[in-house]
């Protein structure tokens, strides 16, 4: 066969006499033996490219022709299939037909009337607001707070020190926390990083509560940026996006300080989304392997029956934060240094 010279492809490392395309499959033209992570090529070898003499005589022969054209249809064949996979930007993945879309069935399926019933009613008791003053613009507080950390590219870091407790207790996707105000800014410099231009754009806000209990209030809003640094999914791509979520919130007064603060979040965002439109292979995307956010029935994220309390498990934690600040300033103490939180 007459030499093939191809700019995708690789000078094989132990023949320079052969020219190699990755791939998947060992070619049956490829008798010689070799390491595991060599023999999963196709190789194509030739040296001298072919003359003018040599494409005549080569066509006077018409199983040859058949053959040279069935070779061209293999190759091509690899190409298509082999060469997007391996120089795709930032790991992507080629795009694939989507799954088949199904009518819905006609009538509720019998396997649902079989499967355990949930009454969400025991929730309604718990969600009762005490009687209090309600003089304080909570969603007023939420607008403007947000606004000053995140769109007025302003002084970042005094805006968080400003509107988030110390114990501040941010709850995400997947079951994850970040506990206490270094958390917070850390996240909030790495999201800014990889969106320079990020903005949130606040749909709508209700908030439920008094001046002394505090308020829970809820904030639907739709985040938009480019995607010009490394984020929590993966490197760079340049790519623009548009996501939407949902925000819970804890706001209270500071009984220290008298800055309304918030005190807790629970938020959800269409990561799905985002992650699609940077063209990320989810995949390799950091990730726990399942959604760990514990089932608390009955017992809503915040109560203020009797009296204000977060759910167990955020409580908790957010206990055991301050006990580590509180052993941190103990030890900071003891070696002669300064407290480092209040």
């Amino acid at each position: 066969m007459f030499g093939l010279h191809q700019p995708f492809l690789k000078v094989s490392r132990e023949d320079s006499g052969r020219y190699v395309l990755p791939g998947d499959f060992s070619s049956p033209h490829d008798n010689s033996s070799r390491q595991e992570n060599e023999s999963k090529i196709l190789v194509y070898s030739g040296s001298t490219p072919a003359t003018f003499h040599d494409m005549v005589q080569l066509f006077k022969r018409p199983c040859d022709v058949l053959l040279v054209f069935l070779t061209g249809l293999l190759l091509g064949a690899v190409i298509a299939n082999r060469v997007p996979h391996q120089y795709l930007p930032n790991g992507a993945t080629p795009s694939a037909s989507p799954y088949s879309t199904f009518e819905p069935p006609a009538t509720v399926p019998a396997e649902y009337f079989a499967a355990k019933p949930l009454n969400n009613s025991c929730l309604i008791d718990n969600l009762q607001i005490p009687d209090g003053p309600q003089t304080f613009d909570a969603c007023g507080f939420v607008i403007r707070s947000t606004d000053e950390v995140w769109n007025l590219r302003g002084d970042v870091t005094a805006a968080i020190d400003k509107y988030f407790h110390d114990d501040y207790v941010n709850a995400g996707s997947w079951g994850r926390r970040g506990i206490g105000k270094k958390a917070l800014h850390d996240a909030v410099l790495a999201e800014m990083r990889a969106f320079p231009d990020i903005q949130i754009h606040i749909t709508d806000c209700v908030c439920k509560g008094n001046d002394i209990a505090g308020y829970k209030c809820a904030m639907p809003d739709i985040l938009d940026g480019t995607n010009m640094g490394p984020s929590a999914y993966g490197p760079a791509t340049g790519k623009y996006a548009r996501w939407t979520g949902l925000v819970e919130s804890l706001v209270k007064k500071n009984a220290r300080t008298g800055q309304w603060q918030y005190v807790a979040e629970w938020g959800v965002h269409d990561e799905w989304a985002l992650i699609q439109q940077l063209g990320l292979d989810f995949r390799k995307v950091p990730h726990p392997k399942r959604n760990n956010e514990p089932l608390h029935d009955c017992k809503p994220l915040l109560s203020f029956h009797p009296s204000l309390k977060m759910d167990s498990t955020d409580e908790r934690d957010k206990q055991l934060h301050r006990q580590a600040i509180i052993s941190a300033d103990r030890a900071s103490l003891r070696a002669g240094m300064p407290e480092k939180h209040p």
